[in-house]
């Protein structure tokens, strides 16, 4: 008589049970385990700058470039996405190396999460979302206008697109940018609050100083120790480099050999065997800073800014449905501003700036920009006032949260966080689930075939 190999009952529910738990682990656990995210795509160098009472900016590192973007709400009902400046500006989707996000129209003293998105994957802070509080409404007036501007290079004297410039003031929050085509830069001041978000910054517009940190990624970074006395515009900043700017002497600027040091912890940025520069030697030729070819303005009186010959007279008109002219001379600096003598009105316009140089030749330069109706966009502008002097939109910036190893929230609203290694996957990727879904099925029939197999 041939011997039947019988199994226990209680054993047969056991691999029952084990297998539906195996099932449930891997349906759990199988998105996170099959979309793990590649280190060069996993977000570094993460910082939260800009906070105001109804925005503030995310940035943040990859090895390679990738689309990002910010999923954030109210408390933690992630129910809106922010893209990247640039898309907002081009609308479509890019790819970047250097993130610079600007989460806008919020609600002042409010708590904010986000997750951060590169790649198509979601990043979080160890499992939780990060978290910012946006400033309280400012009841003070806007300050006198006050801007910072200036233009980043590379190694070979090229303009660099897209790098992200940080700015830090004491006792205030810094305040970051990214650079346009022509490598140019503008900061307000003016519009910067203090360290606790509670009110404007406070500072010396003769004095003060400022430290600044460009990060271009692969292309490098490059330190500055300047002042508000000559920050505009600020001398010419080469990556690779640490400048000190609060000396200006005649010769010409040069920089440190020393290599750039990073960002501390404390958000303040370590410049080390800084030689002494000087004032950026004007140019043999004109040229036109703001707006870009094709730039799209959120103003109605912009402020022109460029550079050209020292001393020499500049003739700038700029043509559109009424044509506005007028003559600036070139500082001492090499460097120019100007301001229409009316707001202009919305549509396409071109700026024209000429001179006649020592030959009797006519040089010149025309760039078109497009000026947008009043609510058109929320686009941050670099308006005049009727003296002239460079005004900013109410367009907010605000500070620097600085990268701890253990990020938390501060009692000033501002967070600090690097992103966590592992990707928490968005919403979407339903293949992984469904393959993991029939594993489980199947370790649970498998499950049941042995049990009826060895029974029998």
């Amino acid at each position: 008589m041939k011997k039947v190999l019988r199994l226990p009952t209680i054993l047969g529910l056991l691999l029952v049970l084990g297998a539906i738990a195996g099932g449930v682990i891997l349906i759990k656990q199988g998105p996170t385990l099959f979309l793990k995210a590649s280190p060069s795509l996993t977000p570094n160098q993460l910082r939260v700058t800009n906070i105001n009472d109804n925005s503030f900016t995310v940035s943040w590192l990859t090895d390679e470039s990738t689309t990002g973007f910010i999923k954030y709400g109210a408390d933690n009902s992630l129910t809106f996405t922010a893209a990247d400046d640039r898309d907002q500006l081009s609308g479509k989707t890019d790819e970047f190396a250097v993130h610079h996000v600007t989460v806008k129209n919020l609600t002042p003293s409010t708590v904010y999460s986000f997750k951060v998105g590169s790649g198509g994957k979601i990043f979080d802070n160890s499992g939780q979302p990060y978290q910012v509080t946006t400033a309280s409404a400012n009841k003070n007036s806007t300050p006198p206008n006050d801007v910072a501007y200036g233009t980043v290079v590379d190694q070979n004297g090229n303009p660099v697109e897209g790098a992200i410039v940080y700015l830090s003031l004491a006792n205030a929050n810094p305040a970051s940018t990214l650079t346009k085509s022509s490598g140019s830069w503008v900061i307000p001041l003016n519009l910067i609050r203090s360290a606790d978000l509670s009110s404007w910054a406070s500072y010396d517009k003769a004095a003060s100083i400022e430290e600044i940190f460009v990060q271009a990624g692969t292309l490098g970074t490059a330190t500055v120790v300047a002042t508000t006395k000559n920050d505009s515009p600020m001398p010419k900043i080469i990556l690779g480099q640490n400048f000190d700017f609060r000396q200006v002497a005649e010769e010409k600027i040069q920089p440190s050999l020393t290599p750039t040091p990073e960002a501390t912890e404390s958000g303040k940025f370590t410049v080390e065997q800084i030689a002494t520069p000087s004032a950026s030697t004007s140019s043999a030729q004109v040229k036109i800073l703001n707006p870009e070819q094709g730039e799209q303005l959120n103003t109605q009186k912009p402020e022109f800014l460029g550079t050209g010959p020292v001393g020499e007279k500049l003739t700038i008109t700029v043509q559109s449905p009424a044509t506005y002219s007028g003559t600036i001379k070139v500082d001492s600096k090499g460097n120019w501003q100007w301001t229409p003598p009316a707001n202009l009105t919305p549509g396409e316009h071109t700026i024209t700036v000429s001179y006649t140089d020592k030959n009797g030749l006519l040089q010149k330069i025309a760039r078109s920009f497009i000026v947008l109706a009043s609510g058109e966009s929320d686009l941050p502008a670099l308006t005049a006032t009727p003296s002239g002097t460079a005004t900013p939109s109410p367009t907010p910036t605000q500070k620097i949260a600085t990268v701890s190893p253990t990020p938390t929230s501060t009692t000033s609203g501002r967070t600090s966080m690097p992103s966590t290694e592992g990707g928490v996957p968005s919403s979407g990727y339903l293949t992984p689930t469904f393959l993991v879904f029939i594993i489980g099925c199947s370790l649970i029939f498998l499950g049941l075939f042995i049990k009826k197999l060895v029974r029998f």
